[in-house]
């Protein structure tokens, strides 16, 4: 009598949020990313970028356990502060054709 061992098929890698490596940690263009948008964010809005760095601190805790929470997080960050960025941009034609 034989017995077959079927391979248990292998976890699927957890979807990478943008700018972080499959270790956790930012690649380069997502340094470069967070680095200038972080600029613009704290020039327009400071307390955008104090929550973005909440959030991706504590996604960088929660990584090791939980690593789609940790993506969520890492995305709220981008969110954090990409927006004002967006909004100041879409801000200023407006701004220029009222005035």
């Amino acid at each position: 009598m034989t017995h077959s061992v079927s391979a248990a098929p292998a976890p699927a890698a957890p979807k990478l949020a943008f700018g972080i490596g499959p270790d956790g940690t930012y690649t380069l263009s997502g340094q470069i990313a967070a680095f200038v948008l972080g600029v613009l964010t704290m020039l327009l809005f400071l307390p955008l970028m104090v929550t973005a760095a909440l959030l991706y601190t504590k996604a960088e805790t929660v990584f090791p356990h939980d690593a789609d929470r940790a993506r969520r997080l890492v995305n709220w960050s981008w969110i954090s502060i990409t927006a004002p960025v967006v909004l100041a941009v879409l801000a200023v034609p407006v701004v220029v054709l009222v005035g």
